[in-house]
């Protein structure tokens, strides 16, 4: 049969050779336990008529197939999410804590924008189940708080919120506010250098419910820290000390459902290391903490997985997440967002930096800080036009200080006298080094405590 070839050799040790035409067809050697074997053809009728190397063809297939189908998927895929733009975006709560409360409104915004739209001229009021209406006033584009001051929460009762806006009525179901659940211990640890990261601070908390009622629980803080720049003014000194602030990105979440008591100890708040300069003097934190209902836990579970997201392949798809609250004018508009009803307690902790073990060392944040000269004839009226003292402009630096004195006009060879001339002598350095202001503010607040 002309094309068709046979692998197998009937002898042991001899190539296998069989005339066909005008070719040789050859073999690899034989062998009596495996007899297949690649095969070399030199007859032109044979490699266009033969079932030549079948397997190698079959290993060509595979990767063809596969840049085909690749091929096949480069066109875009734009969904139809038009009915989640513009939507309302609700943001607000009601605790036992003193108030006044707030609540921001906005638009939600396609995923390439900033920031939505705040939403103005609403009317907002908190309803509790008795009837009681406390009102809120706009302060602000988007932003409103409650115009009684001493109005809170009380546990045990139930509140909702009305939100009336072009022509819409939005309003929350009824939500029982939880008792308190007081923070038993507020504290600091050290943790050497190890494996879990380098020598840092860990704040932690303990706390309990006797009641065993609560089970879902919520921690943020606000932090605030003294710092001192490393450059002094004379004619100046609110620059020299100042106060930062900085709050919890994402709230902490934690339950106790899995176990038979409602205890939660050595929860982290917040990690402190070396690299920053809040423990450099002196550092306070208020911790919040929240009962939450299970409803309202489990949104801000979900909330916290779609702030974490990275952009990275392995992140859960994102969607838009539905809160409590509800358009009753129109039940097929959606609402994004949540009006959180809890009850909290809060609890406050200062740290002086000679509370800390001396192996700890804390930046002051101001390593890059120096102190650059330059001196300049009395009689030049802008300073800037001088070469040297441009150039250092153009690394951000700028006067903070000058005096005026002799200066040289030359630039003499060493040993030879220069020839004095009135000038002035500036210093220039970056002004986050010498006015602490640009960073922070100089007014002592209102909680500061000083170490006694």
């Amino acid at each position: 049969m002309i094309g068709r070839v046979s692998n197998r050799c009937r002898l042991k040790e001899n190539c296998c050779q069989k005339g066909l035409g005008d070719g040789i067809i050859k073999t690899k050697r034989c062998h009596p336990e495996r007899s297949e074997g690649t095969k070399y053809i030199n007859s032109p009728s044979l490699q266009t008529r033969g079932r030549i190397n079948t397997f190698n063809m079959k290993k060509l297939i595979f990767p063809i197939i596969l840049i085909l189908i690749m091929a096949a998927c480069v066109t875009p895929y734009y969904p139809n999410v038009t009915r989640y733009e513009n939507l309302l975006v609700v943001d607000g709560q009601l605790t036992n804590l003193t108030g006044p409360y707030k609540v921001k409104l906005s638009r939600s915004y396609k995923y390439d924008y900033n920031i939505g739209a705040p939403v103005t001229g609403a009317n907002i009021k908190i309803i509790d189940n008795n009837g009681l209406e406390v009102q809120l006033k706009e302060v602000s584009n988007g932003d409103y708080r409650t115009v009684d001051t001493t109005f809170h929460g009380v546990p045990g009762k139930s509140y909702k919120i009305q939100i009336k806006v072009d022509n819409e009525v939005f309003e929350s179901g009824f939500e029982t506010l939880k008792a308190p659940v007081p923070i038993d211990n507020f504290y600091w640890e050290y943790k050497p250098l190890d494996g879990e990261g380098p020598k840092r601070i860990q704040l932690l908390l303990d706390t309990h419910d006797p009641t065993n009622n609560n089970r879902y629980y919520g921690w943020e803080y606000n932090e605030t820290w003294k710092f001192r720049v490393p450059i002094e003014v004379t004619r100046k000194p609110e620059w020299k000390t100042c106060y930062n602030n900085d709050s919890s990105f994402i709230m902490t979440l934690g339950t106790t459902i899995e176990r038979s008591n409602d205890i939660v100890d050595k929860q982290k708040i917040i990690t402190l290391d070396e690299s920053k300069n809040k423990l450099f003097m002196r550092y306070s934190i208020l911790v919040k903490q929240y009962s939450f209902s299970e409803n309202t836990f489990k949104y801000m579970k979900e909330l916290t997985k779609l702030n974490q997201n990275q952009g990275t392949l392995f992140d859960p798809t994102p969607y838009s997440l539905m809160g409590n609250v509800k358009c009753l004018t129109n039940k097929e508009v959606p609402v994004v967002g949540y009006f959180i009803i809890a009850g909290a307690t809060e609890k406050r902790m200062f740290i002086d930096r000679s509370d800390l073990p001396t192996e700890f060392n804390p930046t002051d944040g101001f390593d890059g800080c120096e102190i650059n000269f330059a001196s300049v004839d009395a009689l030049v009226k802008y300073w800037g036009l001088d070469p040297v003292v441009d150039s250092i402009y153009k690394k951000g630096y700028v006067i903070y200080d000058s005096i005026r004195g002799p200066i040289c006009a030359n630039k003499p060879p060493p040993g030879v006298p220069c020839r004095p001339i009135p000038g002035i002598q500036l210093f220039l350095a970056r002004p986050s080094c010498f006015n602490c202001t640009v960073t922070g503010y100089n007014k002592v607040p209102a909680f500061w405590r000083e170490k006694q």
